[in-house]
């Protein structure tokens, strides 16, 4: 923030926080414009910092959190306002800067609850890029603004218009700032199955599911995967999760080229805009132009796809994550839980197309599991075998007498 005050026959203008030593002149007396340093003086009575004044004149309005999509438009909005105000005019910086609300940061919701900053890394990884600059500092008008802007957002991670349509914003928005990046769009994390834009959103929900439903099944092989599709949960599969990665990729859209996955920058100035045509233009076709990006084909109003492609490629997506997953979190069971690696996530990605198709025909359905297909057999991996075979060796050479004389 930045305020002029008359000093002794100069106008000045203050600039940086409450320990700079100095101001720069913009406009003296005779108006010549002059660039140059001067030593700040004390006019301001007992403040030694202007931008406390501006602390006792906050006039901002108090945020709420957003209680359905209305009040979300309405919240982002104002909170780009406060955003455009401190000089952040970049769409692509406001993206970032809500984004590190949810993920990535050491403020971050996600890091509020997991304590991780692993995690961060990665984030930040997948997405492309770091956050532009800390959303406590800068959703405000000055130290003492009453808008509560961070907090409004922080309470706002997922919102329900009603308890069978919602949208997780904390994917809705990483995503966005996924897709602001080439290289998180396109290019595939070694080892991980997906892109960066993936991994953040869909992949990471399901291919996280896989690998935890099939360290379940080391104990009890019976255990269904939709259960990993919960409609009231917040985890994996569950509806709102679900719906915020389908926003994630169709918020901001090129109408003119629904296959293309592209940046929400290129096609609307604000935030709040998109996610505007999104609930009120959008929503009806959301699964419609999710599996366009995911490669199916569109002539007019169809959509033209083969339903067992579709669901090879998600399956080889969350089979692949599955692994570096549960190293991360569940290091000893990863052997075992391997070997239901390839049947879990058949089964997760026959349940995912289905119920993404089911939503093309009956828009005003919520994404969700509608099939339930039987537990497949497990599928020994080579490094099962290997370290059963291992395991086996090692019990011989414990039964062998190596001293016959005693």
């Amino acid at each position: 923030m930045s305020k002029e005050s008359y000093i002794g026959g100069d106008y000045i203008e203050w600039t940086g926080g409450k320990n700079e030593e100095y101001a720069k002149v913009i406009r003296i007396s005779s108006n010549e414009k002059n660039n140059f340093t001067a030593v700040k003086e004390q006019t301001y009575g007992e403040s030694k910092d202007p931008s406390e004044e501006d602390d006792k004149l906050c006039t901002c309005k108090v945020s709420k959190k957003a209680t359905n999509f209305k009040t979300l438009i309405e919240l982002v909005k104002q909170a780009e306002e406060m955003l455009i105000q401190n000089e952040y005019s970049d769409m692509g910086d406001r993206i970032s800067i809500i984004r590190g609300v949810y993920y990535g940061t050491e403020w971050s919701l996600d890091y509020s609850t997991e304590k991780s900053s692993i995690r961060n890394k990665f984030f930040n990884i997948y997405t492309g890029s770091s956050v532009k600059a800390d959303a406590r500092k800068v959703l405000k008008c000055s130290e003492n603004c009453k808008a509560k802007l961070f907090e409004s957002l922080f309470a706002t991670p997922e919102v329900f218009e009603n308890s069978y349509k919602a949208v997780d914003f904390g994917h809705l928005i990483i995503g966005l700032d996924s897709r602001r990046s080439s290289v998180a769009k396109n290019i595939t994390q070694p080892g991980q199955g997906g892109t960066g834009l993936e991994l953040n959103t869909w992949i990471g929900d399901l291919g996280g599911g896989t690998a935890n439903l099939s360290r379940q099944r080391i104990k009890n092989s019976t255990i269904r995967a939709k259960t990993i599709f919960p409609v009231g949960g917040h985890s994996y599969g569950a509806m709102v999760n679900l719906e915020g990665d389908v926003a994630a990729y169709v918020v901001g859209m090129n109408d003119n080229k629904p296959n293309d996955i592209v940046d929400a920058t290129d096609n609307f100035k604000t935030i709040h805009e998109a996610l505007k045509d999104y609930f009120d233009k959008k929503w009806n076709k959301r699964t419609f132009y999710f599996l366009a990006m995911l490669g199916a084909k569109v002539s007019g109003n169809n959509i033209i796809y083969t339903k067992s492609e579709l669901e090879s490629e998600c399956a080889e997506k969350f089979e692949d994550f599955a692994e570096p997953y549960i190293t991360l979190r569940n290091p000893t069971d990863l052997i075992e839980a391997s070997n239901y690696f390839k049947p879990v996530s058949e089964e997760v990605a026959t349940i995912f197309i289905d119920a993404l198709l089911h939503v093309v025909s009956k828009p005003e359905d919520m994404i969700a599991a509608r099939i339930d297909p039987n537990p497949k057999p497990k599928v020994e991996t080579l490094r099962y075998k290997a370290a059963k075979k291992a395991k086996e060796l090692y019990e011989n050479v414990k039964k062998i007498d190596v001293n016959p004389f005693d």
